[in-house]
């Protein structure tokens, strides 16, 4: 009975289709990292439960966009397809290539992977390509994204680890101007490192650990990005306002969960009249 009302709470809360309500679009983001058959958990789930997502996704209307279209459609009114999902990995695992990327494939699905651009020289340099551990090189990166399915963004180059600082948060004994400078350093250092490889900087940045400081989206936005990624969870409601495409929700996929029950939990949270 709890299953059935949360399947029906769901097809009661989808967003209308796009151009029913020209000032607002409802779009869900959702999380991932890792995809692999040998582990699970909170940041990675099995091959077999990212193609039932897919599928449950193309099954309920959802269409999947890249963060360049969408940031298309609120700056120059691009179209939109009437579900629009966006399908989001962070850190640039190796297993995203071997085990995600056929998967998508498969269902002709995009996906945007924010890269830890220090990972990815670091993997590049040392050639290791164990799955159980490695994060893509660039060459694979770029092998991805000529696929034309998977668009590559900044997930910093070097704040993505635990220590004094976490994420991209201001310590208690910096100054404004110290956090400033540091993280404007690393988030272009990342911009370099993508466009180096690429060809291409990012238009958004996903904050490590879905933590920023006061002001850190306004840098971003000063340095030329367009949007930025949280870990908030809900689903973002999308408007003509260039702002609204910062701090975006998501909604984290852990393995043993169902996604349509996911669905549901955000639309009720962000969606449904209080």
């Amino acid at each position: 009975m709890k299953r059935l009302f949360s399947v029906l709470l769901f097809l009661l809360l989808l967003p209308s289709p796009v151009g029913a309500d020209d000032e607002c679009v409802y779009l869900p983001v959702i999380m991932y990292h890792e995809v692999r058959p040998d582990k699970n958990g909170k940041d990675s789930i099995l091959p077999e439960e990212f193609e039932a997502d897919l599928k449950y996704l193309g099954e309920s209307g959802y269409t999947s966009i890249t963060m360049s279209r969408l940031i298309e459609y609120v700056y120059d009114g691009a179209p939109l397809p009437d579900r629009p999902v966006i399908i989001s990995f962070d850190d640039g695992y190796l297993n995203n290539y071997i085990y995600a990327l056929p998967i998508l494939k498969k269902y002709s699905s995009k996906a945007v992977l924010s890269v830890i651009a220090g990972a990815a020289d670091a993997f590049t340099e040392a050639g290791d390509e164990n799955p159980a551990y490695a994060h893509l090189s660039w060459p694979r990166l770029l092998e991805m994204r000529d696929s034309g399915l998977i668009e590559l963004q900044n997930h910093s180059y070097d704040m993505h680890k635990p220590g004094p600082r976490i994420g991209c948060c201001r310590m208690a004994d910096e100054t404004l101007t110290e956090f400033e400078n540091i993280f404007t350093a690393d988030a272009a250092r990342a911009q370099e490192a993508l466009y180096r490889h690429t060809g291409a900087a990012a238009s958004t940045f996903a904050y490590p650990y879905g933590l920023s400081s006061p002001g850190s989206d306004a840098i971003l936005e000063e340095m030329g990005f367009r949007a930025s990624l949280s870990c908030d969870f809900g689903i973002n409601r999308i408007t003509p306002d260039p702002q609204c495409l910062f701090m975006l929700k998501r909604i984290c996929r852990s393995h043993g969960s169902e996604l349509k029950e996911l669905l549901a939990r955000a639309y009720q949270y962000s969606v449904s009249p209080s």
